[in-house]
């Protein structure tokens, strides 16, 4: 049985493409977020009957939305609608900061199984070598915790080691697994903060 890889982090940039290689291959890996390991795929680059793996590998319910983390908003407007009202495209283009957007998903979005209740998370982070990594990727990149649903979140390469003992990694070190992004819905015709449960996508007026 060949053991799945653990790649160099971020920082060592001369193993990004052996990460893309492994994610164009269809793969899924640990990868380290900002504050957290993600269980992170392309949705571009996986096979259709993939589509349901990432709830698989999680024990996650297959009703709650995945957010995905892009290095650009050339990226993101593939699949997802961008604000037209100048002030909400102001605010979606200011500089990077740890928060997720919330948008109408596009056709494409939709049709790789991204998208919930006709809305896509999308998150450009701040920290600029993870953002210029996605740009080396130029494709979303799943963004859902690496921990198996309910549980919180595992914060070393050994403790992920240890519980998906299959899962190819990319070695961030130590993640804390907080803070949590806030989420903003741009969707709708007012600005809403979310802060509560991902069934907020459904009705983005609650728990505000």
């Amino acid at each position: 049985m060949v053991e799945s890889p653990v790649f160099s982090g971020l920082d060592h940039k001369p193993g990004w493409t052996a990460i893309r290689q492994w994610l164009r291959q269809g793969g899924v890996l640990g990868f380290p977020a900002e504050y957290a390991y993600a269980l992170s795929e392309v949705p571009l680059w996986r096979a259709r009957e993939d589509g349901q793996r990432l709830y698989r590998i999680k024990g996650r319910p297959s009703g709650k939305p995945v957010l995905y983390l892009a290095g650009s908003l050339r990226v993101v407007a593939r699949f997802a609608a961008l604000p037209r009202d100048p002030r909400r495209r102001r605010f979606l283009a200011e500089p990077p900061e740890f928060r997720t957007f919330l948008l109408p998903a596009a056709p494409l979005a939709i049709s790789l199984g991204m998208a919930k209740y006709g809305k896509v998370a999308f998150r450009i982070p701040p920290d600029p070598i993870l953002r210029q990594f996605l740009r080396f990727l130029d494709a979303p990149l799943s963004g859902t915790s690496l921990n198996p649903s309910g549980q919180p979140p595992l914060k070393t390469p050994e403790a992920i080691r240890q519980v998906f003992p299959d899962l190819a990694l990319v070695d961030g070190g130590f993640r804390p697994g907080f803070p949590v992004s806030p989420i903003v819905d741009l969707s709708t015709a007012e600005r809403h903060v979310l802060r509560g449960s991902w069934r907020q996508f459904a009705n983005p007026g609650k728990g505000r």
